[in-house]
């Protein structure tokens, strides 16, 4: 973009520039809380961007009631179905579940429930408890044994969320501003006015 600006670059640029004039104020807030579960969000746009067809994959993890981490990131390899898409954010999401209950316990901080991923696609979700391998998903095994085996352990629940309530969706999609508005408080995006230190 830099090498070759067109008009539509410097409209983008300039409404990314209004957007941070606009939320100067905003901040991320942290509340302070015994409850130390983890719960998270997942999501993808499957083949959103035309120019490759890669997915994005996007995540963010909850420790009570803060998020603590968060991503959206570019798929590595184009995914044949939004199922498979979805499971390769499924796996990341584990993954960063697992690094955060590993520190925890290096921290001696007990971890009293089951970290819990919430996922707006029902396939996904019954997929990942499903003992059963199809054909179909043979193009994706390694993540879907992976899941699957923290499902079977009893190490990871996965549950079925809305999408008008998918966190994650922030992550990416360009939502709707009324959707945007919503679910922007969920991240714990506020502005500095509307909390004390």
């Amino acid at each position: 973009f830099m090498h070759n600006p067109l008009e539509i670059h410097w409209t983008v640029a300039k409404r990314i520039l209004r957007y941070l004039k606009g939320t100067i104020d905003y901040c991320l807030h942290f509340n302070k809380t015994n409850d130390l579960n983890i719960f998270a969000f997942c999501d993808s746009d499957w083949a959103f961007d035309p120019n490759d067809l890669r997915s994005t994959s996007g995540y963010c993890v909850y420790l009570g009631n803060n998020i603590v981490s968060w991503t959206a990131k570019k798929q590595k390899v184009v995914s044949k179905s939004s199922t498979k898409a979805e499971f390769r954010s499924l796996s990341a999401i584990s993954l960063e579940i697992t690094y955060i209950q590993n520190l925890l316990i290096e921290l001696q901080i007990p971890i009293t429930r089951v970290p819990l991923i919430w996922c707006d696609n029902q396939g996904v979700m019954l997929l990942s408890a499903n003992p059963i391998l199809h054909s179909k998903t043979q193009h994706f095994e390694l993540d879907l044994w992976y899941i699957r085996q923290k499902v079977a352990r009893g190490e990871l629940i996965v549950k079925h969320v809305p999408t008008r309530f998918e966190v994650a969706d922030l992550l990416t999609k360009a939502p709707s501003s009324s959707a945007f508005l919503e679910l922007r408080p969920k991240l714990n995006v506020k502005q500095k006015s509307t909390f004390s230190l």
